[in-house]
């Protein structure tokens, strides 16, 4: 194991109607006038965000409301939301919706108090290194709707520069909301490909860190397989009945506890598939879901001869294959073939090109384009940590995943 340091700062608030409290929870954080910041979609025809803004005029709270965010979360609205908040005062920031939402809050948040340029904070460059780095945030409550992105409790922003096709992230516990709010009955709604993608999303999260050289790690071993197992049943039953209530809850704080960090306590994390999908989906505005379902196992068989002992645990603790110790890579394919194959039992697609926003075929020279503007991670030019892959090996992976 690792030496670590782990943080988890946010307020988890779970339960029916726990909406009704997020008054109380801005002013206890020190809030007088917020920026409700949502998608301006289905949350907003149907009523609940006025709701929200009512329980916090109730509160005695001065609200601004900003929509209009998008499935990958545009730049250009978050500079929208900061000359928005400067202009009104603002000094809390509520994201109210799911990861694009959250993601383009936290952006909002760290640019109403920086001088400069909040790209500045997501930009870096051919080795990594960022161009600057946050000092100060406003402070972030969050009303979860879409149990998937694990932002509501994560330290890391996700944004799209759309005049240059470029997913770029900001990690830094800065970003870490305050309190978050969890009604699992308002997820009750969401289609089931939508919910499909999230728990796509969640057990990706720990699948970077899960999957490591790193040995002693029975504790994080366990608690990543606690996310998958979560996952893999809760499906089933939401797959059948999207109103069950336990399967809601436990899918939203799985999602909470599998991007907090929890996961990766003595861990090295990799992170390889969300930088290669990040490419895929900034360039084609794939949803990030959708992109993983097929990144995902295209990754699994590149890279598991690396170290397969980790492959074999995930094959059989997971996936239940039986175990065959003469035949250890027949183990391991039959966990990546289930793995897939769960994917595609919830309706998603496990190759890139079979979605609509897709070309029949990924270009070659595309797939070179988007290998060498990854960003890199390791201390070699390269991206991930349980294989370290260069540009030809990305390349290769999303020819796999097409």
């Amino acid at each position: 194991m690792r030496d670590f340091t782990y943080l988890a700062p946010s307020r988890l608030i779970v339960g029916k109607e726990a909406e009704k409290q997020v008054g109380k929870w801005v002013k206890e954080y020190g809030g007088t006038k917020v920026m409700v910041h949502h998608d301006s979609a289905y949350l907003k025809e149907s009523g609940f965000i006025d709701k929200i803004i009512g329980y916090l005029k109730d509160a005695g709270l001065g609200v601004v409301e900003l929509g209009g965010v998008v499935p990958n979360p545009r730049l250009s609205k978050i500079y929208e939301g900061i000359e928005l908040a400067r202009k009104e005062g603002v000094d809390f920031m509520l994201a109210v919706g799911g990861g694009s939402v959250i993601d383009s809050t936290k952006g909002i948040a760290m640019g109403i108090p920086y001088d400069g340029d909040v790209w500045d904070f997501y930009d870096a460059d051919s080795n990594g290194v960022w161009k600057a780095v946050p000092q100060k945030s406003t402070p972030i409550g969050v009303i979860l709707t879409i149990p998937a992105s694990g932002s509501e409790t994560s330290n890391s922003s996700v944004v799209n520069k759309e005049e240059e096709n470029l997913k770029r992230f900001c990690d830094n516990d800065i970003n870490r909301a305050k309190f978050v709010i969890e009604n699992p009955e308002v997820t009750m709604s969401l289609p089931k490909t939508q919910t499909a993608y999230g728990i796509v999303d969640i057990m990706s999260h720990s699948f970077e860190r899960y999957f490591t050289k790193d040995k002693g790690n029975e504790l994080t071993d366990r608690l990543c397989e606690a996310i998958f197992k979560t996952c893999l049943s809760c499906a089933r039953v939401l797959m059948d009945n999207p109103q069950d209530y336990d399967a809601r809850a436990s899918i939203m704080v799985a999602g909470s506890f599998s991007h907090n960090g929890l996961t990766g306590m003595g861990r090295q994390d990799d992170w390889g598939m969300h930088f290669i999908e990040h490419e895929i989906s900034g360039e084609y505005d794939l949803t990030h879901g959708a992109g993983l379902a097929a990144v995902i196992p295209a990754w699994m068989r590149y890279v598991y001869k690396e170290d397969m002992s980790i492959f074999l645990k995930f094959a059989t603790r997971v996936m239940g294959c039986n175990d065959d110790p003469e035949h250890p890579e027949v183990v391991i394919n039959d966990g990546i073939d289930r793995l897939e194959s769960f994917f595609q039992s919830m309706g998603l697609k496990t190759h890139l090109c079979e979605n609509e926003t897709m070309p029949d075929e990924i270009p070659e020279d595309v797939m070179w384009k988007m290998a060498k503007r990854v960003r890199v991670n390791n201390d070699v030019g390269t991206i991930g940590w349980y294989k370290k892959l260069s540009h030809e090996d990305i390349v290769n992976i999303i020819k796999m995943a097409q």
